[in-house]
């Protein structure tokens, strides 16, 4: 059994790579934190620190550990916060965690209409990557979930979920440009290409797309892949909720791909913990946001 003192001393030295600054941080000395650190390693049974001249490094079994304890961490405060709330008979926390595309528009019009600051509602969000939201949301973490997902995990109730096509952001005065009817690959067969890492990587190569498909620039984001076409030569390929902010700021023209695999996303919940009313209605205005996506999506289709 590890106890909090352990836990509190193992995150500020993973946090600061010190152990004299994380004595600073918890107003411990420094042989204090060190002897701490000794029984927590000797309790997990495996070195959890390489000391160094200046500092210490994590080994992965600490890192692996870190992550842990963060989780739990998530969870132990939305139980502190459950708690609370009942006692004042109200429910004064959102909690979301999502991925990039819905953290540029999606979210932050859902939370404008909420109003949670009127409302005197503490908000948590963490944009991270789909299985880390998947992950953490199954776990209680956090009360509402957006991802980019092939299929759902068991421990979660599905909200709202759809699939929706890849969009290339074409340049103005591009080739391609003149009309907003779909692509398909091969049509970009003669142009190099951004993709996405994952799916539309794999397809890019399978279908030997792009005149860079040997020597290919992916990114893990749309977000980053657009940002990229800026400044290096490539037609991004994007996901829709990402195209549609982009096109707002940014001269050029979305154009759906025809014959790429669908975007598939999904609104989630975790089963373990019951959605108060305000996550309800946050809900409501999350579906709602993505919704004015799907009809700019299906005006792109018509």
């Amino acid at each position: 059994m590890f106890t909090q003192k352990q836990l509190d001393v193992f995150r500020a030295v993973m946090q600061t790579g010190s152990v004299s600054a994380a004595g600073r941080r918890l107003n411990l000395s420094q042989p204090s934190v060190s002897r701490i650190l000794g029984d927590l390693e000797r309790a997990f049974g495996v070195p959890l620190f390489r000391r160094r001249s200046k500092g210490v490094t994590a080994t992965p079994e600490a890192e692996a550990f870190m992550k842990e304890v963060e989780r739990n961490l998530f969870a132990l405060m939305n139980l502190e916060e459950a708690a609370a709330q009942i006692a004042r008979k109200e429910r004064g926390a959102l909690s979301i965690a999502t991925i990039t595309a819905a953290s540029l528009e999606i979210v932050p019009r859902a939370l404008a209409r909420f109003r949670p600051a009127d409302k005197n509602i503490k908000v948590s969000l963490q944009v991270k990557s789909s299985k880390w939201v998947m992950d953490f949301t199954r776990s209680g973490a956090f009360r509402t979930g957006f991802a980019n997902v092939l299929h759902i995990p068991s421990g979660m109730k599905v909200l709202h979920e759809g699939a929706l096509p890849h969009m290339c952001f074409l340049p103005p005065g591009h080739a391609l440009s003149d009309t907003k009817a779909a692509l398909s690959l091969r049509e970009l067969r003669p142009y190099p290409i951004i993709g996405l890492l994952g799916q539309v990587e794999d397809e890019l190569a399978l279908r030997n797309i792009g005149t860079n498909v040997h020597s290919p620039m992916t990114a893990e984001t749309s977000l980053a892949a657009l940002s990229l076409s800026q400044c290096c030569e490539g037609l991004p390929i994007v996901d829709p909720f990402t195209a549609h902010f982009w096109q707002k700021t940014n001269a050029g023209r979305p154009r759906i791909i025809s014959d790429l695999p669908f975007y598939r996303y999904a609104l989630f919940e975790p089963l373990s913990i019951g959605a108060s009313m305000i996550d309800r209605e946050l809900q409501a205005f999350l579906i709602e946001e993505i919704e004015v996506i799907k009809s700019w999506i299906d005006h792109h289709q018509s």
